[in-house]
């Protein structure tokens, strides 16, 4: 979040040669007016009108944060199950540090306490906090005390630039910790799920990463604001807010579209290290290249891939082997993770019914192979055939 431009000022200091002339002209009237009700100037009254005056575009966009976030956290809140609960938290963190941006800007809260530089201590831990209960379905009470290093810093908001720098090195380092948690579970579902990419966060990766440049960018201008002109330094204000209000969007609606997010087995986790391991015993490779012939003899011959959503625990059923077996047979003889092995397949079959020259529409086809969204039918194809379906279709329909 973007940090109101009162923040970055002593509580007790105001500089006149800061403003431009019309800020010096409506910081005169102010003294005038409070001159009508009293011989002796309340300097402190006038400070505050000025500052009223001076609300700029920055604050009606983070209005909209806050409108954005309380309405989007009810959405995610009431409509969803208990996994995006952190999620809403986290919109409604948002929310709430627009506000109080909103309140120190204008003057009404900024000289009785200055809080709003805490926030930047918050958000990294409350993102960490809320993808892990998406991916985990529960938080343990011990990762709660993520949120504990914020509090002290409570004491010690008169210190902003230091609390300012602190939180942003804080953030970009439990951004990087969630980034690290959603590429881990994306590698999960691929050796569980043949549907992975359907309930990918890759998406929230890239909104985190994001947000994370313009934090630096930002922390950046409120370092070296003194020498930049006042207006140049609310566009980059301006700049930052409106980020983040497109990523709060961004985050509402794909969250809105998300129906479940799939659990992920215990057992897949350390799949990418067993499988190396494995690979350099012999004896074992040959274990599992015998699992795995039988496994494909039955995929294939049964043309279980055209089910659609099948997962590792699907063909454990329809088996009788073991998931870690399968898994592994899959990843050690081909290379490959579970996803990338179905959908192979069913990429084959695709192709081989548009050269027959099926009478039947890509999405029909699609269905048919297995694929269970037009989106990720597309990409998986241009993945596999270095090409999109439309363009494989148009040679083999002459």
């Amino acid at each position: 979040m973007p940090y109101s431009l009162t923040t970055l000022t002593s509580r007790n200091e105001f500089n006149l040669s800061e403003l431009d002339f019309a800020s010096t002209l409506n910081f005169y009237n102010a003294i005038n007016a409070c001159h009508t009700y009293s011989t002796k100037v309340n300097f402190q009254k006038a400070k505050q009108v000025l500052k009223m005056q001076n609300l700029n575009f920055v604050n009606l966009i983070q209005a909209g944060m806050i409108s954005t976030g309380i309405l989007g956290g009810l959405l995610l809140w009431l409509t969803k199950t208990s996994e995006f609960k952190g999620i809403s938290a986290l919109l409604f963190c948002i929310a709430l540090a627009s506000f109080v941006n909103i309140l120190e800007e204008s003057g009404l809260t900024r000289e009785i306490y200055l809080i709003s530089p805490v926030f930047i201590m918050l958000f990294g831990p409350v993102t960490y906090l809320a993808a892990k209960l998406l991916i985990d379905k529960k938080l343990d009470r011990v990762q709660w005390l993520h949120l504990v290093p914020v509090i002290p810093f409570l004491m010690l908001t008169s210190y902003t630039y230091a609390i300012i720098g602190i939180g942003t090195l804080w953030r970009l380092a439990y951004a990087l910790l969630t980034i690290l948690m959603l590429l881990k579970y994306k590698r999960i579902l691929d050796e569980e799920r043949s549907d992975s990419d359907d309930f990918s966060l890759n998406w929230l990766v890239w909104v985190i990463a994001v947000t994370s440049v313009f934090n630096i960018i930002d922390l950046v201008r409120l370092n070296v604001q003194p020498f930049i002109p006042y207006g140049l330094n609310v566009f980059g204000q301006g700049i930052n807010s409106a980020v983040w209000l497109i990523a709060t969007t961004v985050i509402i609606i794909k969250f809105q579209k998300l129906k479940q997010i799939p659990q992920s087995l215990d057992n897949a986790s350390d799949t990418d290290v067993q499988s190396s391991a494995i690979a350099n015993s012999t004896s074992t490779n040959e274990a599992y290249k015998s699992i795995f012939q039988e496994l494909d003899k039955l995929i294939t011959s049964n043309q279980w891939f055209l089910q659609s959503r099948l997962t590792l625990s699907d063909i454990s059923n329809l088996t009788g082997l073991q998931t870690r077996d399968i898994s592994r047979s899959i990843n050690v003889i081909t290379g490959k993770s579970f996803n990338e092995y179905i959908n192979n397949y069913r990429v084959e079959y695709v192709c081989a019914l548009l050269k027959s020259k099926a009478q039947k529409s890509l999405s029909d086809i699609a269905a048919e192979a297995g694929f269970s969204s037009k989106a990720s039918f597309n990409k998986v194809f241009k993945q596999i055939s270095g090409v999109t379906p439309t363009e494989y279709k148009s040679p083999n329909e002459v």
